[in-house]
């Protein structure tokens, strides 16, 4: 992550939410199993990191079922 910018992203990712924070050069990450939770842990580093703020992610789309062929 050297030369990565400051940065905070929310993923979700195999079900869970990803909080990704890179500090001067660092990774660190953190789970979360609901949504609000993890953006509202996000808020809290950008601010105090200093970045703004930005829209939370969108929320995962279930797959859509499929139909079995009918003969």
């Amino acid at each position: 992550m050297a030369g990565e910018p400051d940065s905070v992203r929310v993923k979700f990712i195999n079900g869970q939410w990803l909080v990704r924070v890179v500090e001067g050069g660092r990774l660190a990450h953190q789970l979360f199993n609901i949504h609000a939770e993890a953006e509202a842990f996000a808020e809290e580093e950008r601010h105090r990191l200093g970045l703004p703020g930005e829209p939370p992610a969108a929320e995962p789309v279930e797959p859509k079922r499929r139909r079995g062929r009918r003969h």
